[in-house]
């Protein structure tokens, strides 16, 4: 009995450390966006619209299969493989402007293939893990339709409340699709593989709480995209909690469905826009 109210005690302290961290990310958003008031407010609440979406139509957390070791090598292949990643982003970043021995585009295309094959061969080498077999690559109907709706709600939503239609107008459905394909190869598989797979996995293997462990992977997630631009600043940071809060709402998704697949999905029609 007391230990029942030890687990009761700490989901609710979770609970509100996970409320606190959703606010904050939100708070930083509008910060960052003060600006464009009206706007901002419209996105943060089809970003909350969102949330409370994904918590009424969660489906039930299944156990995984996984053992608790093999969870923990989870960790150490996420440390790794997040090394050899950051090292690869920092060269294309900084090591461009002093090699420039192939065009942008040469190195842009070099970098989609060797994330994803530099990723497997140290995973399977190191650790012993396999993509195919340690990872679901499953996706049900429900799941599909609740990432389309979030989808749209995400992107579609604030665009047209926001009077940027001319944006979803001036798209190509060619350009469109072909920007798919490309996103999910590249990052979605890669950052879906390497945050919610491996880091969410091996934090829980060591006994860090789910929703502790989503924090911690969505703040990671968040700040890795500060190499996406050429200055750094504190508005840069507070920008960052736009892609915190995506994370957050990702992981809930794997947490949920216990794959990948719709994680990536996701991930890729954010991006393709």
């Amino acid at each position: 009995m007391k230990r029942s109210g030890v687990m009761k005690g700490r989901v609710k302290n979770d609970s509100i450390l996970e409320v606190i961290f959703i606010i904050a990310c939100l708070l930083c958003i509008f910060i960052s966006n003060i600006d464009y008031i009206l706007s901002i407010i419209i996105i943060i609440g089809t970003y909350i619209l969102s949330f409370l979406f994904l918590v009424v139509f969660r489906t039930k957390i299944i156990n995984s299969n996984l053992d608790t070791e093999k969870q923990k090598k989870f960790l150490y292949g996420f440390i790794l493989v997040f090394i050899v990643y950051m090292a690869i982003q920092l060269y294309y970043k900084f090591g461009l402007n002093l090699i420039n021995m192939m065009d942008q585009y040469t190195h842009n295309q070099l970098r989609l293939f060797q994330l994803p094959l530099i990723m497997t061969i140290l995973l399977s080498y190191f650790f012993n893990i396999r993509l195919r077999r340690d990872f679901n690559w499953g996706i049900k109907l429900k799941d599909f339709l609740v990432i389309i709706l979030l989808y749209v709600l995400l992107e579609i939503v604030p665009l047209i409340m926001s009077n940027q239609v001319e944006i979803l107008m001036n798209i190509s459905l060619i350009d469109y699709f072909k920007n798919l394909v490309q996103q999910i190869y590249y990052p979605s598989i890669v950052k879906e593989v390497i945050f919610r797979g491996l880091l969410i996995s091996g934090l829980i293997g060591y006994g860090v709480s789910h929703k502790k462990s989503n924090i911690i992977q969505s703040i990671i997630f968040g700040l890795i995209h500060i190499l996406n631009y050429n200055e750094f600043s504190i508005n840069i940071i507070l920008t960052s909690c736009f892609q915190m809060y995506i994370g957050f709402l990702l992981e809930k998704i794997y947490l949920n469905s216990r794959s990948l697949t719709p994680c990536i999905l996701l991930h890729a029609l954010i991006d393709t826009i």
